[in-house]
């Protein structure tokens, strides 16, 4: 793993050229499909969770499509996108948005009709109730769907790289060295990955107790 990405000049904080060509590329992937998955599902969920109707009317829908295996569409992206990064970046945000979508409805929706009704007797705003009290509410689902969210990115990042027409990326790397029987930089991409994972979540879940310091406090009490 040294010789790989980790031999670099001091300037380029150790990093080598080739940690440049690979790490850095799917890094950027996964990040751009998580945060892009994270803010459409948390927008979408507010507004299906404030519409008990439009809930009733989209839930068999978003359930049919969760249930999709995401790899089973990459044939479909691919006709729509070709291989490349938008085709990367979708087949991400398709399979990362259904954890965090689902949990934040569920979250907008368990909030107490009492309470909604008591912000409009005092007069906020659709708005303001959203700022307020829903994403407040929902926020513990909402972290519990962002952790499976962030999984999938990572799964999905390393598969989509996998694919014909990438030409960096862990992925691809581990694809090439997989054809030319390199066991070594195998599994140096395998440990990688790994620990790729445990910081990005180790660094979710900083954010998460940061953010529900009144919720852990609360449920203590």
């Amino acid at each position: 793993m040294r010789g790989l990405w980790f031999d670099g000049p001091v300037s380029q904080v150790f990093l080598s050229q080739t940690a440049f060509d690979h790490i850095l590329p799917s890094v950027a992937r996964m990040t751009a499909g998580f945060l892009l998955a994270a803010a459409l599902g948390i927008a979408l969920g507010l507004a299906l969770g404030r519409s008990a109707y439009a809930h009733a009317v989209l839930d068999p829908v978003l359930q049919f499509a969760r249930a999709v295996p995401p790899p089973a569409l990459v044939p479909v992206f691919v006709v729509f996108l070709d291989f490349g990064t938008q085709m990367q970046l979708t087949s991400i945000v398709f399979s990362a948005v259904w954890p965090v979508l689902i949990n934040t409805v569920e979250g907008a929706r368990a909030v107490d009709p009492v309470q909604l009704e008591t912000a409009r007797v005092y007069g906020l705003t659709g708005p303001q109730r959203v700022r307020l009290l829903l994403l407040p509410a929902a926020l513990p689902k909402i972290f519990a769907g962002l952790r499976l969210s962030l999984s999938l990115s990572l799964i999905l990042m390393v598969f989509s790289e996998l694919l014909p027409g990438t030409a960096n990326g862990l992925g691809f790397q581990l694809t090439d060295a997989q054809s030319r029987s390199d066991l070594l930089t195998v599994w140096a991409v395998i440990v990688l990955l790994g620990a790729l994972g445990y910081l990005f979540n180790a660094a979710l879940l900083g954010v998460e107790r940061r953010l529900l310091g009144w919720h852990t406090g609360a449920r203590a009490t």
